[in-house]
């Protein structure tokens, strides 16, 4: 999937000029475009691009040779780019509701000096890019309809996600901590990351395909929504365990007081003591409360519960990857699970 990154980083200026010299933005003022321009480069620069490169990895994997065709991977690479330029909107507005200050090791786009509050028209702004471009490469293709419908499905289960993360947070107010379980982590991960992350990308390049729309991909699909929870506990264990010269941000998800996998696993495993001290310290902003939480987690080897968790997920997931029907669902699914593995989806 990575040996072509440097041929679908190409496409992105493609992206933007088939987008700036389109009906609706070619007789707007100059500074509409110029501002486009660095919105879209900003929010998408420095992202691993994993979600965007999995739609021509669909196409070149799963369709048939005698219908495959460069131009249709060159749209399946648009696409992708068209995916990301929505995933970096969306980041940009979660951004502005964490409050966070770095993003992909740059200021996040609303602490910009020239964006401040303005980065909330801006995400608003970048995803209505994206369903443009969408629309002026595929609005004439016998799929587009289909494509539209899920866009809009996919963006839905994203923001109910991004509901279930804001409204299931702890404060010492709410005193909520009996939502801190594992089905409201799935609920969390199916809906923030296993949608956008995998089913979005995956349908979007069969649509592509010769007959993709009827292909069987259950058991991928299902394959793949247990890589959605594993991106999902990457990316809390990043926020927790790594510092912003790792992961390129500030963690801040014990300071939020979010509902994590690490945060359940940790009271799964509290005495009496032990929850008293993650009821009075996590969700508080000051630094040496969020310390104490993780000193907390270090008594009780809540790192070493998550290798062993993850390893356990990953030997499970390659014993299914290989009983699939055919050589090329087996690739395709290592793949992926590698680059997850390695970090660099």
């Amino acid at each position: 999937m990575y040996q072509s990154k440097r041929k679908f980083d190409d496409v992105l200026p493609e992206v933007i000029d088939t987008l700036l010299k389109s009906p609706k933005f070619e007789k707007q003022l100059p500074e509409v475009g110029s501002w486009v321009e660095k919105l879209i480069n900003y929010t998408t620069y420095g992202g691993k691009h994993g979600k965007g490169m999995l739609v021509p990895f669909v196409y070149q994997k799963f369709e048939d040779p005698k219908y495959f065709t460069e131009e249709k991977l060159h749209s399946a690479r648009y696409l992708g780019w068209c995916i990301e330029m929505c995933l970096g909107s969306l980041i940009a507005m979660d951004d502005i509701i964490d409050k966070a200050t770095m993003r992909r090791g740059q200021p996040c786009w609303y602490l910009r000096p020239d964006v401040g509050s303005s980065g909330i028209n801006d995400c608003f702004l970048g995803y209505h890019c994206f369903t443009e471009a969408v629309e002026l490469k595929f609005e004439k293709e016998p799929f587009y309809a289909d494509l539209m419908k899920l866009i809009n499905e996919e963006v839905l289960y994203t923001a109910i996600g991004q509901c279930l993360e804001n409204s299931l947070r702890y404060t010492k107010a709410r005193n909520n901590l009996d939502k801190f379980n594992m089905e409201s982590i799935h609920a969390i991960a199916l809906n923030k990351t296993t949608h956008f992350s995998f089913r979005f990308p995956l349908y979007a390049g069969l649509l592509l395909v010769n007959n993709g729309k009827e292909r069987d991909t259950t058991e991928i699909m299902n394959i793949c929504m247990d890589f959605g929870h594993i991106l999902q506990y990457q990316n809390d264990h990043k926020d927790i365990y790594w510092d912003e010269a790792s992961s390129g941000k500030v963690g801040t998800d014990i300071q939020e007081g979010k509902l994590t996998w690490f945060a359940v696993q940790a009271l799964e495993r509290c005495n009496e003591a032990q929850r008293s001290i993650f009821k009075e310290y996590y969700g508080s902003k000051d630094p040496e409360h969020e310390k104490r939480i993780k000193q907390l987690f270090d008594e009780l080897q809540i790192d070493k519960v998550y290798e062993n968790f993850r390893n356990s997920l990953y030997e499970s997931l390659e014993h299914r990857i290989r009983k699939l029907p055919t050589k090329g669902e087996m690739e395709f699914c290592l793949e992926i699970m590698e680059a997850i593995r390695k970090q660099i989806f």
